[in-house]
């Protein structure tokens, strides 16, 4: 189900801005996800490192969809 649903967000992504857009907000959308589920449901942490990461992974997607 969540991956019908990821490839339907994909196609429409497509459609309306782009591969290269589609792409990098597909692997900022997996990045978020993945450490919500590490951090919800396994109870791990982050370092600082990684949320660095993950806060620059957000705001360079932020930018590439501003300009």
């Amino acid at each position: 189900m969540l991956y019908t649903l990821g490839n339907l967000s994909m196609i429409a992504l497509m459609r309306t801005s782009g591969l290269s857009l589609a792409i990098s907000l597909s692997s900022v959308a997996q990045l978020i996800a993945i450490n919500a589920i590490a951090v919800l449901v396994f109870d791990e942490r982050l370092g600082w490192h990684q949320a660095v990461g993950v806060v620059l992974g957000i705001a360079s997607v932020t930018l590439m969809v501003i300009g």
